[in-house]
C-alpha cells in the first residue's frame, strides 16, 4: 500500500483522510483547531519529528511515537489500535478516544494522558502494556468496555460512566490509583465481575492504589482458599506515603460470590493483619444483590473481605527451637504436634523453625519431640561428669544440664545415668532402652531452677483468636552433660592416648595375644573406642584387664563380636596418671587362617564409636593405636620414635587432618599422600617438617572417591600408612 511521507513544516487547514498510512519522518507538522486528518493504516511519528494536533486525529489502526519524536498539543485523538509512545508525549489538553470494533494495547512510556475516553463496541478491551497515569478524567462511554490493568497500575484523577458492564479489571497483579481525601471516592474495580470499592480518608490526603482479586486465601495473599462463611473475594489495598490514614471502606459484592454458610445479615468487613484474619462486630449487608457493607477507622491496609459471623479464622502457632548450649543453633528434625481444638504437626528444618495451623477453636497445645540418635553428642565424658556431680565434687550447676544428665527421666541424677551411658556407648542394646528419649523441651519463657524436676515440655494456648508467633523452645540433648567439643579453649587439641601393641606374623592354629600398653597420660579419667579385627582371620578369645587402669571386663563391650567389634567405655570420676608403657589390658585371639601381620588384621574403627579420651577436667584428646615392628622386643620404648596417627575426623566427607610425629630432633624432608583402593593417588604435599607433632589439614574438594581410602607418610625413617573413610554427603 502506498504511503504518505511528510518532510516538510506544514500547517494542515483542511480535512483530510489519507486512505495509507500516515507517517512524519522528522518534520514538523500541525493539525490546527478546526482541521482533520485521518489514516485509515495507521500513523507514525519518527525520526526526531514533532507533531501537534490541536485539531482531530483519527486512526482506525495504530499510532506510533518512537525515535526522539514528540507528540503534542490540545486536540482530539481517536485510536482504533494500539497507542505505542517510546519518545515524548505532552498530552496538554488532550482526549484520546479509543474506539472501533477491536482491541488496544497502551504503551504508554512514563508520559500521562489528559482525557481518555473508551468507546469501543462491545467486547474490545484496552489493555496496558506498562503503567499508565490519566491527569483529568478516564470516561466510559459504551457497555462491555473494560480497561484491563494485567501487571500494571493506572493513575487516574477522575473516572465517569462506569457501571458492571464498563469499569477497571484488575486481572493480575496491578493496581487503580487514586486521590482519596475527605470525600468518598469510588474504584470501579472487578476481576470476573464487578466490584467497586469506596474510600474516605478523615486523615491527609494521599494516593490509594486498590485492586480486588476472585479468590480469599487463608493467608491473606498466600495459603489455602476458604470455602465457607465468606465472600469469594479479596481486595487489596495499599497507600502511597503512609500518613496516618483513617479511612471508611466500603466493598461491593455479589450474591453468586457468597460461599457456604455466609449470613449476610451478621456479616463484617475483615483486616488481613498481624497474620490473621481479624474479626469485628457484625452488621446487616445493605444493597440487594448487589450487596454492600463498610467498615471505619481504619489505620492499616491490605488486604480486606467480608466475612459471616460463624467464620474462624486461620491461625498461625508458630516459633524456633534451638539448642540450649549455644541459643543459636536449631534443632533439626524435631516433630511439634498441635492438639486441642484442632490438630496439626511439623517437623523442623536445620533453623530449627515450625509453624502449625488451626482452623477451628481457641484452646491448644504445642509439644515438641525427637528421639532418633540417642548418643549423638554422647561420649564418656558425659559419664564423668555425672559421676563427679554424684561424688560431690565437681556439681553440675546448670538446670539445663542437671537434665540432659538425667538419661532415664528419673527426676533425679544417680550412678545409674553414668551406667546407661557407659553401657549404651558399649553397644548395650538394654542400657540404650533407658534412654527415654533423646532430646528435651522446654519453653525459653519459662525460667528454669535447681532443681529443675516438674519443669513444663509442652505451651499451652487458651482463647486463642489470632496468630500466635514466638512459641519457643530450649532443645536439650538428654545424655550431652560436656560440650568439650564445643570449647573455644579445645580448639587445638591436647596429644593422643596412643595405645602401643606389638605387631605379629598370623599363622594359622596359633594364639596370638595383643598386649596394649598406653603413652603417659597425666590426667585420665575416662576413654571410648573401638577396636574392629578381621573375622575371617581372627577370633576374639579372653580379654583382661593388666591393672594399668582399673578396669574390670563390663568396661568392654562384645554385642557385635561376631561382625569383628570389640568396644570398650571406660569412665571414673578422678583421673588416673599413666606411665609410659603402661600395659592396660590384653586381648587374645586365634589365628584361623595365614598369612600377614596382626596390624592387618585389627584396627581402630571410628565408624560406630568415636575415639576419644577425656581428662579430669573433661578436655578431649583422641586415641591412636600404634604398631611396633615385630623385631623380637616386646619393649615399646625402643620402637622408632616417629608414627603417623589417626585421621580426625574419621570417617569424613569433605575435610579431615592427618597428623603425625617426627622425633623430637628429627625435622626432615617428607611425603604425605593420600591413594583409594587402586593406588590411585588423589591428594599429595612434598615439604619440610620439623621434629615433634605436625599435622595437615587436607580438603578432597572436586574429588568423588568414597569408601575407604588410604593415607602414607614417608620420611628417611620409613613408611607408615592408615585406613580412612570417607563418605559422601
Amino acid at each position: 500500500m502506498k504511503k504518505y511521507h511528510v518532510t516538510a513544516i506544514l500547517c494542515l487547514l483542511l480535512a483530510i483522510e489519507a486512505h495509507a498510512q500516515f507517517k512524519n519522518e522528522g518534520a514538523y507538522i500541525n493539525i490546527t483547531s478546526g482541521s482533520s486528518v485521518k489514516a485509515l493504516d495507521g500513523v507514525i511519528n519518527a525520526d526526531g519529528g514533532t507533531l501537534t494536533v490541536d485539531g482531530t486525529l483519527t486512526t482506525p489502526a495504530d499510532l506510533t511515537n518512537t525515535s526522539g519524536a514528540t507528540l503534542q498539543g490540545d486536540g482530539q485523538y481517536h485510536i482504533g489500535g494500539d497507542w505505542t509512545n517510546d519518545a515524548t508525549f505532552s498530552a496538554g489538553a488532550s482526549t484520546v478516544t479509543f474506539e472501533g470494533d477491536q482491541g488496544s494495547t497502551v504503551t504508554s512510556g512514563s508520559d500521562a494522558f489528559f482525557n481518555v475516553a473508551l468507546n469501543k463496541s462491545g467486547g474490545n478491551d484496552l489493555t496496558l502494556a506498562d503503567d499508565m497515569g490519566v491527569n483529568n478524567t478516564l470516561e466510559f462511554q459504551a457497555a462491555d468496555n473494560y480497561v484491563v490493568l494485567g501487571d500494571h497500575n493506572l493513575q487516574v484523577l477522575d473516572i465517569v460512566g462506569y457501571d458492571a458492564s464498563r469499569h477497571v479489571r484488575t486481572i493480575g497483579t496491578g493496581f487503580l490509583v487514586r486521590t482519596v481525601g475527605a470525600s468518598p471516592v469510588v474504584f470501579p474495580v472487578g476481576n470476573s465481575a464487578y466490584n467497586p470499592a469506596t474510600l474516605t480518608n478523615a486523615g491527609a490526603s494521599d494516593q490509594y492504589f486498590l485492586r480486588v482479586a476472585d479468590a480469599l486465601l487463608s493467608g491473606g495473599q498466600a495459603g489455602d482458599p476458604l470455602t465457607a462463611d465468606a465472600v469469594e473475594r479479596t481486595w487489596f489495598i495499599e497507600e502511597g506515603a503512609p500518613e496516618g490514614s483513617d479511612l471508611t471502606l466500603s466493598v461491593q459484592w455479589n450474591g453468586s460470590e457468597e460461599l457456604t454458610n455466609f449470613d449476610r445479615s451478621a456479616a463484617y468487613v475483615s483486616h488481613f493483619t498481624g497474620g490473621s484474619w481479624d474479626t469485628r462486630p457484625t452488621a446487616s449487608a445493605g444493597g440487594s444483590d448487589p450487596y454492600t457493607l463498610s467498615r471505619t477507622g481504619i489505620a492499616s491496609l491490605s488486604p480486606f473481605a467480608v466475612f459471616g459471623g460463624g467464620f474462624m479464622p486461620v491461625i498461625d502457632i508458630s516459633g524456633i527451637i534451638l539448642w540450649e548450649h549455644d541459643a543459636v543453633t536449631g534443632v533439626k528434625d524435631a516433630t511439634v504436634a498441635l492438639t486441642g481444638d484442632d490438630t496439626d504437626t511439623d517437623l523442623t528444618p536445620v533453623e530449627g523453625t515450625y509453624s502449625l495451623t488451626a482452623s477451628n477453636g481457641s484452646n491448644f497445645t504445642v509439644t515438641p519431640t525427637k528421639n532418633i540418635n540417642k548418643l549423638n553428642g554422647v561420649t564418656s565424658a558425659d559419664a564423668v561428669a555425672i559421676q563427679q556431680h554424684v561424688a560431690g565434687n565437681n556439681p553440675i550447676t546448670s538446670p539445663y544440664k542437671q537434665v540432659a544428665a538425667d538419661v532415664n527421666k528419673s527426676n533425679s541424677i544417680t550412678a545409674f545415668d553414668a551406667t546407661i551411658i557407659s553401657q549404651s556407648l558399649l553397644g548395650n542394646a538394654s542400657a540404650l532402652t533407658q534412654f527415654k528419649t533423646s532430646w528435651r523441651f522446654v519453653p525459653i519463657s519459662h525460667t528454669m531452677s535447681i532443681p529443675p524436676w516438674g519443669f513444663p515440655e509442652k505451651i499451652s494456648l487458651a482463647g486463642v483468636n489470632s496468630n500466635m508467633p514466638g512459641q519457643d523452645f530450649w532443645g536439650i540433648k538428654t545424655g550431652d552433660v560436656v560440650d568439650a567439643y564445643a570449647n573455644p579453649a579445645n580448639l587445638v587439641a591436647p596429644p593422643p592416648l596412643v595405645l602401643r601393641v606389638q605387631d605379629a606374623v598370623l599363622q594359622t592354629g596359633q594364639d596370638v595375644t595383643a598386649v596394649f600398653r598406653a603413652d603417659q597420660f597425666d590426667d585420665l579419667a575416662a576413654w571410648q573406642f573401638a577396636l574392629h579385627f578381621d573375622p575371617e582371620r581372627l577370633a576374639l578369645g579372653a580379654i583382661e584387664p593388666l591393672g594399668g587402669l582399673p578396669l574390670t571386663q563390663d568396661h568392654f563391650g562384645t554385642y557385635n563380636q561376631a561382625n569383628g567389634e570389640l568396644r570398650s567405655v571406660w569412665s571414673q570420676a578422678k583421673g588416673v596418671a599413666l606411665d609410659e608403657a603402661s600395659r592396660v589390658f590384653q586381648l587374645t585371639f586365634k589365628v584361623l587362617e595365614d598369612g600377614g601381620m596382626l596390624s592387618d588384621a585389627l584396627w581402630l574403627d571410628d565408624s560406630g564409636l568415636p575415639a576419644y579420651a577425656y581428662s579430669s577436667d573433661l578436655r578431649e584428646s583422641g586415641v591412636e593405636l600404634v604398631f611396633a615392628q615385630a623385631t623380637g622386643t616386646i619393649d615399646p620404648t625402643e620402637a622408632e620414635g616417629w608414627r603417623l596417627l589417626q585421621n580426625r575426623p574419621n570417617p569424613f566427607t569433605e575435610e579431615t587432618t592427618i597428623g603425625f610425629i617426627l622425633p623430637a630432633n628429627g625435622g626432615c624432608d617428607a611425603q604425605l599422600r593420600i591413594y583409594d583402593a587402586t593406588g590411585r593417588e588423589l591428594w599429595r604435599v612434598d615439604k619440610y617438617y620439623p621434629g615433634d607433632y605436625n599435622a595437615e589439614r587436607v580438603r578432597l574438594d572436586g574429588i568423588t572417591a568414597t569408601g575407604v581410602l588410604w593415607y602414607e607418610l614417608t620420611t628417611p625413617y620409613g613408611t607408615q600408612a592408615k585406613r580412612m573413610m570417607r563418605v559422601a554427603k
